[in-house]
């Protein structure tokens, strides 16, 4: 939405819009930048108050982004320790025996081959 008396709300709601465009298609590697260029319009110093309708869709749009980034967030972490899993097996599992004695199962000697003959 374009606004004449307001230059800088919609530089800043294009850079929002850019920023979920770039969140929803996983680029990531593109939040730095954008976050920069946010920083400067606002340093710019061209700052009016708009009306509260503006600022309430300003509001909604950040809190969306920051709803998306987080959800992508906990993604690239759930990824994470799943190739982790993977990669260096499950790792060790305690149970229990019927005499209710611990037992461990898994290898303390993750990644050794054994030789059998």
């Amino acid at each position: 939405m374009q606004n004449e008396t307001y230059p800088m709300i919609d530089a800043l709601e294009d850079l929002l819009d850019k920023e979920r465009t770039a969140i929803l298609s996983g680029a990531l590697q593109d939040m730095g930048r954008l976050a920069g260029e946010k920083e400067r319009v606002l340093a710019a110093g061209n700052i009016s108050v708009p009306d509260q309708g503006t600022l309430d869709r300003l509001r909604r749009k950040a809190a969306r982004n920051q709803h998306l980034l987080t959800a992508a967030i906990r993604g690239v972490r759930a990824v994470t320790s799943r190739l982790n899993t993977l990669r260096n097996g499950p790792g060790e599992m305690s149970t229990y025996d019927r005499a209710g004695q611990r037992t461990t199962l898994g290898s303390h000697n993750r990644g050794t081959l054994h030789r059998r003959a």
